[in-house]
C-alpha cells in the first residue's frame, strides 16, 4: 500500500507534467530541417494527436443532393465545441481530420481549437474524390477538390498542414499510384505559393507495408532538377505494429526508427493504436515520446476519437448526440499526461544541407518512375469536352471505370492513358474520368465512321446536339 507521502509525490509529479503541457493559444508551426517548431517560442513541436472524424450512422438518412456522405464536425459549432471539452481533457494538441467540406465555414471551430492550443491536420481528399489505387489519375476534379480545401482552410494559424494522400499505395502491385500522389503534392505546393499563402506544409500518410515501406518514403523525398518542388514537407506512417504489451525491440518500432532516421523532413505516426488487445494499454506512448524515438519522430496521432464498427474509438456517441468516454480514453489520457518529450530549440537545429536524393528504381518491390503526371489543365479539358460528339450519357448513372475499360479495349486511348510505372501520360490524361470516357467513346464513334448505332454502349453513350469544332476533336 502506498504511503501518503508517495501518493502526494505522485500527484505533484502529475500536476507538474500537466503544467508543462498546458495548452496555450496556437502559434504557427514551422519546419526547419526534419523537425517541427513553434514559430513563437522556438521550441520543438511534438504531435500529441488523435484522429477526429465523425461518420454517418449505418442507415442514416441525409440529402445526397445538398449534404456530403461524411460529417464535417469542424463546420458545426454544436458538435465541435462539445467535442473540444473531451479533447482538452484528453490532453491532445493536434487532431487529424480526414474530410472537410470546403463550401462551409470553419471559423468558430478552428478558432476555438486554436485558443486551446489544438492544431489541425487536414486530409485533402474525400471518399468520392481521391486517387484510385486500381485506376490512378491526377485530374481536374481532384485538383479542384484539393485546391478548394486549401483555399477554405489556409488562413487558420492552427492549421498544421495538409495531407495530400492517405495510403494511396499499399502493395507493390499498386505502387505506381505514388507518381500521382506526388504530382498532387507538387501542384498543391505550387497553388499555395501562387496564392501567396503562408508556407503551409503538405505531406503524405503512408501504409505500413512491409515491402514498399522504405521505397515509398524514399520516393516522396527524392529529388532531381525536376522534382524538387514535389518533395513532401513531412512524411507520416499509419503504424499499428505495437499490440498490447509489446516493446520497442519486439514491436517493429526499433526497426522503423532506424529506417526513417535519415529522412530530411519531419516524420510521425499519422495513425497508431493496435486493438488486438482490449482495452488497449497504449504502452507504446511511453516510447513514442521517450528520448530514443523523439530523436527521429515528431509525435503521433492516436486512432481514433469516435467509436465505429472497427472498435478503435476513445469515445462513443449515442443516437441522441450524447458523447461518453470509453475505457481507452482514460488510458490515453494518463499515458499522454505522463509523457514529457524533450526536444531542441530552433536555434539548435540548423536546416539540413540540400542534397540530391535518388529516387528508387523500378524493381520487384517498387513500380513508380520519377516522371510525374503533368498538372491538370481545366481549360484544355473543357475544350476537349466541347469538341466531342459522342459522350457519356447524362441521363443514367454510369460505371465510368468499367465503361472506360470496355471502350479502350476497342479503340486507341493513348491520349488519355496515364501510367506511373512507365512515366507515360497522354495529352488528356489529366481530364476527369467522365471527360476521358467521352473522349474514348468519341474516338470509337469516329473510327466507325460516325454511325449513330456506334454511340450507344448499352445506353451509356449519347450524341450531343451541338459541336463547337466541326468534325470533332478526332477528325
Amino acid at each position: 500500500m502506498r504511503s501518503v507521502g508517495s501518493i502526494c509525490a505522485f500527484l505533484a509529479l502529475v500536476t507538474a507534467a500537466h503544467a508543462a503541457f498546458r495548452l496555450e493559444p496556437a502559434h504557427e508551426i514551422e519546419i526547419i530541417g526534419n523537425k517541427f517548431f513553434n514559430s513563437s517560442s522556438g521550441l520543438q513541436f511534438f504531435i500529441r494527436g488523435v484522429a477526429y472524424q465523425r461518420t454517418r450512422k449505418l442507415g442514416e438518412i441525409y440529402d445526397a443532393e445538398t449534404e456530403t456522405a461524411y460529417v464535417d464536425s469542424l463546420a458545426s459549432p454544436g458538435l465541435c465545441l462539445k467535442d473540444l471539452e473531451f479533447l482538452k481533457e484528453l490532453g491532445v494538441n493536434t487532431v487529424r481530420v480526414y474530410q472537410v467540406d470546403p463550401r462551409l465555414n470553419h471559423d468558430v471551430c478552428m478558432n476555438a481549437f486554436a485558443s486551446h492550443g489544438i492544431y489541425v491536420l487536414v486530409d485533402l481528399s474525400e471518399p468520392q474524390l481521391s486517387i484510385n489505387q486500381r485506376l490512378p489519375s491526377w485530374d481536374v476534379e481532384l485538383l479542384r477538390r484539393y485546391t478548394d480545401v486549401v483555399d477554405s482552410m489556409h488562413s487558420y494559424t492552427n492549421l498544421l498542414g495538409f495531407i495530400a494522400g492517405n495510403e494511396v499505395l499499399n502493395k507493390v502491385e499498386n505502387s505506381a499510384a505514388a507518381a500521382f500522389a506526388k504530382g498532387s503534392v507538387r501542384d498543391i505546393k505550387a497553388h499555395i505559393r501562387n496564392k501567396n499563402y503562408r508556407r503551409i506544409p503538405v505531406g503524405y500518410a503512408s501504409a505500413d507495408d512491409t515491402i514498399t515501406r522504405i521505397d515509398s518514403a524514399s520516393y516522396f523525398v527524392c529529388t532531381d532538377t525536376s522534382l524538387d518542388a514535389a518533395v513532401v514537407d513531412f512524411y507520416a506512417l499509419n503504424m499499428f505494429e505495437w499490440c498490447g504489451y509489446s516493446s520497442y525491440a519486439t514491436s517493429g518500432y526499433k526497426e522503423r526508427t532506424a529506417e526513417f532516421s535519415n529522412l530530411p523532413v519531419p516524420v510521425f505516426f499519422s495513425e497508431y493504436g493496435c486493438n488486438a488487445v482490449r482495452p488497449r494499454p497504449f504502452t507504446e506512448i511511453d516510447q513514442i515520446y521517450g528520448p530514443v524515438m523523439t530523436r527521429v519522430w515528431s509525435g503521433a496521432v492516436a486512432y481514433e476519437f469516435f467509436q465505429n464498427e472497427n472498435r478503435y474509438g476513445l469515445v462513443d456517441e449515442n443516437a441522441a448526440g450524447h458523447v461518453f468516454k470509453l475505457e481507452d480514453f482514460n488510458i490515453v489520457k494518463l499515458r499522454l499526461l505522463e509523457s514529457m518529450p524533450r526536444g531542441v530549440h530552433r536555434d539548435e537545429a540548423p536546416p539540413l544541407p540540400p542534397a540530391a536524393r535518388p529516387c528508387p528504381e523500378i524493381s520487384d518491390s517498387w513500380n513508380a518512375l520519377s516522371v510525374l503526371p503533368p498538372a491538370p489543365d481545366p481549360g484544355l479539358c473543357e475544350c476537349l469536352q466541347a469538341a466531342l460528339t459522342c459522350v457519356v450519357t447524362p441521363y443514367i448513372r454510369v460505371d465510368l471505370p468499367e465503361l472506360l475499360a470496355e471502350v479502350c479495349s476497342k479503340t486507341d486511348c493513348l491520349e488519355i492513358a496515364a501510367d506511373g510505372s512507365r512515366g507515360i501520360y497522354g495529352k488528356y490524361s489529366g481530364c476527369s474520368m467522365a471527360q476521358r470516357a467521352s473522349y474514348a467513346l468519341d474516338r470509337y464513334y469516329v473510327d466507325k465512321h460516325r454511325r449513330p448505332e456506334h454511340c450507344d454502349f448499352g445506353k451509356r453513350a449519347a450524341l450531343t446536339t451541338t459541336r463547337l469544332v466541326e468534325g470533332g476533336i478526332l477528325r
